[in-house]
């Protein structure tokens, strides 16, 4: 049990009032704690009214400055922000939280660097201007012209310049800093690049492999390994722009080194997607409809054609008639989101954005293994490049401004060179070994297991010697008796000689449909086949399995048993199985009545879904629980094996063909980071390899980046062969890495979001558990989740997760129904609505409030996040970034997608933050001199290679970006303070290895051997080391050069839209439990703005409802808006002609609704009346 006690100080500091709350903080405290044990702490902590713990005062004044209110609450008056304090404690108590215990420890203070500006707003846009520049001044000011193309391409080794009016000359790498850039491979061949083009201001360049410029083509021992140079990447500023420029980068040879670049490549693909791009619900939607459009395109055509051939002396009125009619109906059909939106390839991106058709065919020819193909056809394939780059060119003039609109903040931009620069060390050894070692493991696991399937078939099949026990045997046993035993004659010619060509003539069919002609020598099976569960002889509840056609896997069961099983809520399969069944096993009685009926073997996905394969990883845990059983140990085998190999199967094809680059190939490019230790005292350097990940930035509409391995890599796990993939990732002898897991990141988003209605930190349940939740207290929100459902706390997280990025009922009813099979489709549901009335609340509908949730834990979170969806430009409440085209409320008509919009929300905000992140770290890097560089984030996850002697510092400086993230979160959100046990990661790791923790032996079926451990810190254990502390700042990084402007936060924006006295209602109404509760303060709200309409400020009451009504559809007045301070005003006095104002960006309330629930209005009894 923790204890609390406030260390004592002299009275005389104090005065008499102060000491009275001293020790009235003392007393809470420590009764809190139920502990007569005290601790001392050198620095009273800083508490809010809901127990949470904030920053101490020096960092508090550090990062917020001495300010005792923020802007938020300058705003409201005494009254009004202890009205906030007791709505968030009736919140907390309703959900039982209320004075529950809370974790108190010394307050942490030291000096961070001084923030570069007046706030963290002007900080954080000074740093992202750093991160940015030159290179956003670059991209401003690129060429928008593109030169003429040579008419002729020059198949020279490297790079060959082609400036107009001059004769083409051979270059190292093309002169200018600023291009268009795209490399082209013989894909199937080898992964080094083919041939290059680019464009600049100035010229047109080509590159060609060596590899393609041998003068003898038929010659293929040449070398194929080689990378186009683009100059030095250390000291001088280059932007290169391309479309999914990853793969590109990947095959740039200056970007294998350790030093940091100073290259941007800079992604078209990304700045579509993050601007234009569709969500995951919208592509199939889209691809269908781009069918539609191509099918009514081609009917076009043909009437075109056809008309083409009529005689002149036909008359006609064109035809322009079908085909655009059914477009335009098309069109009247299709959501608006459909024609504002495209995929992400090149060729729809160009033709969305510049209307240009491009010709891919040509990208075939690169399909082939013979380079003599690519020589053939050597001019056509570099047009084709340049065209790629020319239509990238266009692309990117007009992306990019989009980009810069939607995402204005410096931060957004300039956190992309970061991310756009992974590189992940290796060993080539250990590569080739971890890939080798794995997959030996699986095909020899695999390959035992189907020795061991195929003796057994082999042994089976020998009943057919023996037909006495063949007919005593089979009919009898309920899994041989499902095999086709009909034997096959042997077919003799005249002579008596066997046919020649038969396929195993005198066997049963079964067994001769397991070869796939007549010259196979072994039968065909593996785990998956369909006839394995019946050699393993599975039952499920103790009945052996049965194959139906049109119900996928079932089990028989007595017409007796029939209730028992149906109470476990399974289902009856077909009609026809179950006859087929019947009559299969001949147990129909005389009177045409079976006591046997079929059940379905659930399946994860719910009872619409068929079980067709039992030996499967869904099924793993029914063999553990016992509901799944076999005699057989072979099965048992099968399966584990199955699992085992699961990993593998999924991902080896991605594995082997990462493109790893060893540095015995370039000798000369793989340059240290700067530091006293060189690669060169790396054991194994002439082992050391380098993957370059090939990143899309932001390859989601939530600007998430996507990369199909590394951001996906599974952790370690000991059962999974391969799934120590992460730690061939192995820092060179002198580096290790730096990083952290941001902790329950989006979940402190969302519920900060939530608490900054009540603008205190755990005000609401939501936050209140993230912040001081524990498992043993059980007031976490996983082990609450947990206690609702009956599940595992780590089943509880994906419920809590889905909820939160917008999932409903629906999902939380087939989850559960995925963890219990046997759950039934009621149960279920009943479940689910009971765990969203607890978490997400109750709804109410209202013409006033509209839509809105209350009585949940979460229902002030989830009204908030809604809020924003619903905005006509919604905006991500920190950086204020822009919600992608397809997804702006205008652009949706019959599908809102509005869990792809919440789900943007958060997963957007949590992007926001790894940007800040990204570019803290860069200005801390520069300014300290700090030897790292980033090597690779995942998500919530970042890491920094960096060099021994700096290890502590980086940490340092992770924990530095961390709190300022942190703050200006709070800052924006209208908190200007921050918990301390958020404000700093949990630890920082470093260690020699990539891995999820540092302690992790990684051991598995493909490696044995245990990996040594690496360091973890926290913010008390970094302090604790001098080497940690960030000193002599590096004067020459000033970033007071950069302009700063001030703008208003996003959530205060949104909250102009409302009135006072509507917020004061509307969130009362949040907190209620109850609807008669709601109903009451909806109706209360209703008389109060009547009566004010008609009181306020000596308004006559002889200028009435109708009089108002009469002056609207006179159009002498504007409707006026319920959320207004007065929405009545004695028009009588001074009646002017309509004002055009500004609409406000909330809700269009009804304003006859504000009085038709009102008994008190003397003659304003007009019920169901409607103003249009």
């Amino acid at each position: 049990m923790h204890s609390f006690t406030v260390k004592r100080i002299p009275s005389r500091r104090f005065s008499r009032s102060q000491l009275i709350v001293y020790h009235r903080l003392r007393f809470q405290l420590s009764r809190r704690y139920q502990s007569t044990e005290p601790i001392t702490f050198k620095e009273t902590p800083r508490i809010n009214p809901v127990g949470i713990q904030h920053l101490s005062k020096s960092l508090h004044a550090q990062l917020f400055g001495n300010k005792k209110h923020s802007l938020k609450e300058e705003s409201m008056t005494t009254e009004e922000r202890a009205n906030l304090i007791n709505l968030s404690k009736q919140l907390l108590k309703n959900h039982g939280l209320l004075g529950k215990k809370t974790s108190i420890s010394e307050p942490i203070s030291f000096e961070l660097p001084k923030l570069q500006g007046n706030s963290l707003d002007e900080h954080f846009q000074k740093l992202g201007h750093f991160a940015s520049e030159p290179y956003k001044t670059m991209a401003l000011n690129k060429f928008t012209t593109i030169i003429p193309k040579p008419l002729q391409w020059v198949r020279t080794p490297g790079w060959t310049r082609y400036e107009p009016n001059k004769k083409p000359e051979q270059v190292p790498y093309p002169k200018e800093t600023t291009i268009v850039f795209d490399v082209e491979t013989m894909y199937k061949l080898s992964p080094y690049p083919t041939l290059a083009t680019a464009v600049s201001d100035k010229a047109w360049y080509s590159w060609c492999s060596p590899y393609i410029c041998d003068a003898d083509t038929t010659n293929d021992s040449d070398e194929i390994k080689h990378l186009v140079p683009l100059g030095d990447n250390t000291t001088t500023p280059r932007l290169i722009i391309g479309h999914n420029v990853g793969y590109d980068r990947a095959r740039v040879l200056e970007e294998y080194n350790f030093k940091p670049s100073k290259t941007f490549f800079l992604d078209t693909q990304s700045l579509h997607v993050a601007t234009s791009g569709l969500c995951s619900r919208q592509r199939p939607m889209f691809v269908q409809m781009k069918k539609k459009r191509k099918l009514l395109e081609e009917e076009e055509a043909k009437v075109e054609e056809s008309m083409r051939t009529t005689t002149e002396t036909e008359d006609t009125d064109g035809i322009t008639g079908i085909s655009t009619s059914s477009l335009n109906n098309l069109e009247e059909e299709e959501d608006p989101w459909l024609n504002v939106s495209t995929m992400n390839s090149l060729s729809d991106v160009a033709l969305f954005h510049c209307g240009i058709k491009m010709d891919k065919e040509p990208r075939d020819y690169f399909a082939s293994l013979d380079k003599t193909i690519v020589v053939e056809n050597f001019q056509k394939l570099m047009t084709y490049c340049s065209d790629d780059v020319d239509a990238t060119s266009r692309v990117f003039d007009k992306v990019l401004r989009m980009f810069l609109k939607k995402c204005p903040h410096p931060v957004s931009f300039g956190a992309l060179r970061a991310l756009s620069s992974f590189i992940l060390p290796t060993t080539e050894t250990a590569w080739n070994n971890y890939i080798q070692n794995a997959e030996e493991l699986y095909q020899n696991s695999k390959l035992m297991i189907e020795n061991k399937i195929i003796e057994s078939i082999e042994e089976l099949v020998k009943l057919k010697d023996d037909s006495e026990k063949l007919s005593r045997v089979v009919p009898k046993d309920p899994w041989l008796r499902q095999l086709d035993w009909t034997m096959k004659p042997i077919r003799m010619t005249k002579k008596g000689v066997p046919v020649k060509g038969q396929k195993l003539p005198g066997y049963p069919e079964w067994y001769r449909s397991l070869f796939a002609n007549k010259d196979s020598k072994t039968p065909q099976i593996t785990i998956k086949s369909r006839s394995i569960p019946i050699f393993f002889k599975l039952s499920w509840e103790d009945h052996p399995v049965v194959w139906t056609k049109e119900s996928g896997w079932c089990f028989p069961v007595h017409r007796d048993e029939f209730e028992t099983f149906k109470s476990k809520n399974y289902i009856i399969a077909d009609e026809d199985s179950i006859a087929q069944y019947r009559r299969d096993t001949n147990s129909i009685n005389e009177d045409g009545t079976s006591d046997q009926i079929l059940l379905k073997v659930p399946h994860p996905n719910g009872p619409a879904f068929n079980c067709t394969t039992l030996l499967s990883k869904p099924y793993i845990h029914f063999f553990e629980k016992g509901v799944l059983k076999s005699d057989s140990e072979l099965a048992h085998q099968a399966l584990n094996m199955n699992s085992s190999g699961s990993y593998w199967m999924a991902a080896r094809e991605r594995i082997k063909s990462q493109f790893v680059v060893s540095r015995k190939d370039f000798p000369d490019q793989f340059q240290e980071l700067s530091s006293s230790s060189s690669v060169d005292a790396f054991n194994e350097q002439d082992n050391l390899a380098i993957i370059l990940p090939t990143v899309i930035p932001m390859g989601t509409v939530t600007r998430r980046a996507v990369e199909n391995t590394w951001l996906t890599a599974s952790n370690a796990k000991g059962n999974r062969i391969g799934s120590e993939l992460k730690t061939l990732i192995k820092a060179p002898k002198g580096y290790c890495f730096v990083g952290a897991d941001v902790d329950s990141e989006e979940l402190w988003i969302a519920s900060l979001v939530g608490d900054s209605v009540f603008n205190i930190h755990g005000g609401t349940a939501i936050g209140w558990m993230c912040l001081e939740g524990t498992k043993n207290e059980g007031t976490d929100l996983h082990t609450k989740t947990a206690q609702i459902l009956g599940c595992s706390r780590n089943e509880a997280k994906i419920f809590n997760y889905g909820r939160i990025y917008g999932a409903g009922v629906k999902f939380a009813g087939q989850l559960l129904k995925r963890f219990n099979p046997s759950l039934g489709d009621e149960e279920a549901k009943e479940t689910a609505i009971k765990l969203y009335e607890n978490t997400k609340g109750k709804t109410k509908r209202s013409k006033i409030f509209k839509k809105f949730w209350f009585g949940g834990s979460e229902s002030i979170l989830f009204n908030k996040l809604e809020s924003i969806a619903e905005q006509d430009e919604a905006k991500t409440p920190v950086l204020g970034c822009g919600i992608t085209t397809s997804l702006m409320k205008r652009n949706l008509k019959s599908n809102s997608f509005l869990p792809s919009r919440i789900n943007w929300a958060i997963q957007s905000s949590g992007v926001d933050y790894l940007h800040l992140l990204c570019c803290s770290m860069t200005y801390l890097i520069a300014k300290y001199n700090l030897n790292a560089r980033l090597t690779i984030s995942i998500h919530d996850e970042i890491r920094y290679l960096a060099s021994e002697k700096d290890k502590y510092k980086v940490a340092m400086a992770l924990q530095i970006s961390n709190i300022w993230t942190r703050a200006i979160f709070c800052e924006q959100m209208g908190i200007d303070d921050l918990p301390q046990n958020c404000a700093f990661f949990s630890a920082v790791d470093i260690d020699h290895v990539m891995r999820k923790e540092v302690d992790m032996d990684c051991t598995t079926p493909s490696n044995k051997v245990p990996i040594p451990h690496g360091e973890n810190l926290d913010i008390i254990k970094l302090l604790a080391k001098p080497e940690s502390l960030l000193i002599d700042p590096d004067s020459s990084v000033d970033v007071s050069q950069f302009s700063y402007k001030y703008r208003e936060p996003v959530f205060s924006e949104y909250n102009r839209a409302y009135s006072k006295d509507f917020w004061k209602y509307f969130l009362k109404m949040q907190v209620q439990d109850t609807k008669w509760k709601v109903d009451s303060l909806e109706n209360s709200y209703l008389k109060e703005a009547t009566a004010e309409s008609f009181h306020k400020n000596g308004y006559k009451t002889e200028y009435g409802l109708l009089d108002y009504l009469r002056d609207v559809k006179g159009k002498k007045i504007r409707k006026k808006n319920i959320m207004e301070n007065s929405f009545l005003t004695d028009y009588s006095v001074d009646v002017q002609p309509i004002k055009i104002e500004p609409t406000c960006s909330g809700e269009d309330y009804n304003i006859l609704h504000s009085v038709a629930l009102s008994n008190d209005t003397g003659n304003m009894k007009l019920k169901n009346i409607q103003v249009k």
